[in-house]
């Protein structure tokens, strides 16, 4: 097929998703579809919702805004008429399914899998589902409950009126803690709200009494922190004391890594060694402190703040990180094993985002498609090597 009749071709592809096809350009359209097989079958997989779908969320990995910004021109110029949500979702097809062609990802003179074929297939990885809202919830002096389902619900679940004798740095404690391949939100008695990322765990008392509110976290938390200049808001974690009086703010601190990252999103906070003498470090916004855990010696350097707390809104970014630090954050979340071939990989340096709700299978796939890397199975194991 001639380049000029390719372009052709995913031209009206384009305007046939998003319905703004003429009656001459459909009847080119259909003619094209008949005249060979392969024709049909890639006018069905290229029109199809679920590769539409997965195309656009691939796009969001790769640095993909400008010619975003072009097609979104293009539909609104030839969609204006139609109904705006139903335009809305084509749009964002049609974009997926025009630049996944452009660039490559199926030609017209072939199929662009096998029929029956998924992407989990493709990669030779096996389906395995996203996290969930899960928890495991320890009342001070009490059993250890599983909850589930509606985060809110639970979280009414844990409020309890004041009791008394509650003074004491942390006396009388909760514990939360999410397992591999869980997550939870939580509002804790003065209307701060923490949510927990995989493998993580909130101590914190029923009520907050005194003149300080105080909690331990561990793993990886995301807090919005109620206002209260009469009682500022510590978190202790991996030897390190974060001083807060109402702001926004990520904690990334598992006991497996060498490093405490705190992030603040919004507002100003304080850090300083639990122990020692110390003096405070004070962060701004858009800035993250990384905390030796051995040493407590840090540093501070700018960052996406945004970015790094997107897991609390349903997104993977990776900003600057390496594939060791990525395949742990997804192993903790799809709840696998993995090894890489090649050692060598883990420094691999990656940026981009994927969806923290789809499947494994479609995650990975994204990074195997960004280059250089492959994905297969042995025995339980995901091994990582080179493309």
């Amino acid at each position: 097929m001639s380049q000029e009749r390719h372009d052709r071709v995913v031209w009206l592809l384009y305007k046939c998703i998003i319905g703004a096809l003429s009656s001459e350009e459909h009847e080119e359209l259909e003619q094209w579809r008949k005249e060979d097989p392969s024709h049909e079958r890639t006018y069905q997989r290229l029109t199809h919702v679920r590769f539409l779908e997965q195309e656009f969320r691939r796009l969001k990995l790769v640095d993909a805004e400008r010619p975003m910004q072009d097609m979104r021109a293009r539909i609104r110029r030839h969609a204006a008429s139609s109904r705006r949500s139903m335009v809305r979702r084509a749009a964002i097809w049609a974009t997926a399914a025009l630049v996944a062609v452009v660039c490559g990802i199926g030609y017209f003179g072939r199929t662009l899998w096998p029929a029956g074929s998924g992407d989990a297939e493709v990669a030779g990885i096996p389906s395995l589902p996203p996290g969930k809202t899960q928890v495991v919830f320890t009342r001070a002096g009490g059993k250890p409950v599983v909850l589930d389902g509606d985060s809110a619900r639970n979280a009414r679940i844990m409020a309890r009126r004041p009791q008394p004798g509650g003074q004491g740095r942390l006396a009388q404690l909760n514990k939360l803690a999410t397992p591999r391949g869980g997550e939870f939100r939580v509002m804790l008695e003065d209307s701060t709200e923490v949510w927990l990322n995989a493998e993580s765990q909130l101590v914190y008392p029923e009520t907050f009494a005194g003149d300080e509110r105080r909690v331990a976290v561990s793993g990886e938390a995301y807090f919005k922190v109620a206002k209260d200049s009469l009682r500022p808001f510590y978190v202790e974690t991996g030897g390190m004391e974060v001083r807060v009086y109402g702001t926004e703010f990520n904690i990334q601190a598992y006991g497996d890594d060498a490093h405490v990252y705190t992030t603040l999103v919004k507002g100003s906070i304080a850090l300083k060694p639990l122990r020692g003498s110390g003096g405070e470090l004070v962060l701004t916004p858009g800035h993250q402190a990384v905390s030796r855990t051995d040493d407590q010696a840090t540093f501070v350097r700018p960052v996406n703040a945004a970015a790094v707390a997107s897991w609390h809104e349903g997104r993977f970014s990776f900003e600057e990180q390496t594939l060791g630090q990525i395949m742990q954050t997804l192993s903790r979340w799809y709840a696998f094993e993995y090894e890489f071939a090649d050692p060598g990989l883990e420094s691999t340096v990656f940026k981009g985002s994927a969806p923290r709700y789809g499947d494994l299978a479609e995650v990975l796939s994204i990074l195997e498609k960004s280059g250089g890397i492959a994905f297969g199975v042995k025995g339980e194991k995901i091994i990582i090597t080179n493309h």
